[in-house]
Order: C-alpha cells, then structure tokens, then sequence
C-alpha cells in the first residue's frame, strides 16, 4: 500500500479502534523491532500488549506507506524528552495518542504538530484545572455549561501544544493559556519562548481529539480511518 504524502501546510489524521485491528495480533508484531516486542511483553495484561502493538505496529504501517518503504526497516530516535521521529526523515513529523480502545495518529511533512486524544470520564476536573491550568482556563471551565467537557477540550488542547513542542513537561501547563470560547479554539498566551502563531483543532465528544501545529494562517487537515 502506497499513500500520497501530506502537502505542504496540512496534516493527515488517521483515527482508529485498537481492539479491532487487524495488526492487533502476529501481523502486527511482525513488524516491530526487538525492542518493540520486549516492551509490548511488559504490559500486565494481554488486553493492553494486543493494543500497543497494535497503535505502533499501524504507525509503522502508515508511515511506511507514505514513504514507500518495508514498515520493518524504518528506525525512530527520540529527542531527550522522548518525541520520537524518523531517524533519516526528519523532515515528516508524526504523533500518536491513545485512549482506552482508540487511537489517532497525525503526520505532515515540514511541520511540528502534536495530537491528544482523551475519553471523557469522572475526574476532579476543579481540582486538576485548578491544580495545573492557567487562570483563565480555570475561570472558563467554571462557567461553562458543562465543566467537565470543557476540562477535557483544554487538556487535549494543551497535551497537544506540548507533543507540538516536544519538551514534555518542561514548560509548565498553567505558563500558557489557550481559549475553547469560540468555535475555532486558539492560543492566547503562546508556551515562553515558543511561536507566537499557532493553530489550533479541537473535536470534542465522549472522546476529545485536539491537535496544535505551531503555524501561521490555516493548516489543511484531511481526516482518514484505518
């Protein structure tokens, strides 16, 4: 299989059910590295093993298709904050998340992006948000008609400014605001230090899946399953 690669500006988003891949099982772990396999085998139950190799088995799957190449063969590195890439392909940026049974991968040529995917449950949304978010993100859940969906839509959004960036936890939650009062979400306060322009996806619902490209003016996003 073969797919045409991202344009410049847009972004592929792939989302799809673990429990139900067909590389959820050998097909999948045929693919992975040595390294792969011994840490799918770590996980305590076999529920979780079948759904990590099936989320790194289909990026391999995928990014091998985008570049025409043997998905066995492609070697990621990771930086010192464990965003992986492509070890010879620097230039195509990808990032994974997966919640429960459900998984999203984003990929686009040339620029940084980030994604999260969240299942909305019972958390101490207050609490969390008051904990780590910044002020006027706490002040926006309280007032919003429905708290606790509106906590998960900054989380991902959030998450997914910091995959974007690729410092882990570096720069703290509550140093950088985004806003969910329109319908197109977008950065307030750009993280210290980072881009002053960036664009922001957010599709809410009992899962929440957000994306964050640190970007001028509008990105494409084509949005595909597995």
């Amino acid at each position: 299989m073969t797919l045409p690669r991202p344009r410049r500006y847009e972004i592929h988003l792939w989302s799809w059910c673990l429990d139900s891949d067909s590389l959820s099982g050998d097909a999948g772990e045929a693919l992975l590295n040595d390294a792969e396999k011994a840490r799918s085998r770590r996980f305590v139950t076999a529920v979780l093993q079948q759904r990590f190799v099936a989320a790194r088995s289909r990026v391999r799957a995928l990014l091998g298709a985008y570049l025409g190449r043997d998905p066995r063969g492609l070697a990621f590195v990771e930086n010192e904050f464990g965003k992986p890439r492509l070890a010879d392909r620097p230039d195509v940026h990808f990032s994974l998340s997966h919640s429960q049974d459900r998984a999203l991968l984003a990929v686009s040529e040339g620029l940084e992006i980030g994604a999260d995917l969240e299942g909305v449950r019972s958390v101490d949304h207050l609490g969390l948000a008051r904990r780590y978010f910044h002020r006027n993100e706490v002040a926006a859940i309280e007032r919003h008609a429905d708290p606790q969906q509106a906590f998960f839509r900054i989380w991902t959004l959030k998450e997914a400014v910091v995959k974007a960036l690729g410092t882990g936890l570096l720069i703290p939650l509550d140093e950088f605001e985004v806003s969910i009062e329109a319908a197109q979400p977008r950065m307030v306060t750009p993280p210290p230090g980072a881009s002053a322009a960036w664009w922001l996806y957010l599709a809410p619902g009992d899962y929440c899946r957000a994306l964050a490209a640190p970007a001028e003016g509008e990105v494409g996003l084509i949005q595909r399953t597995v």
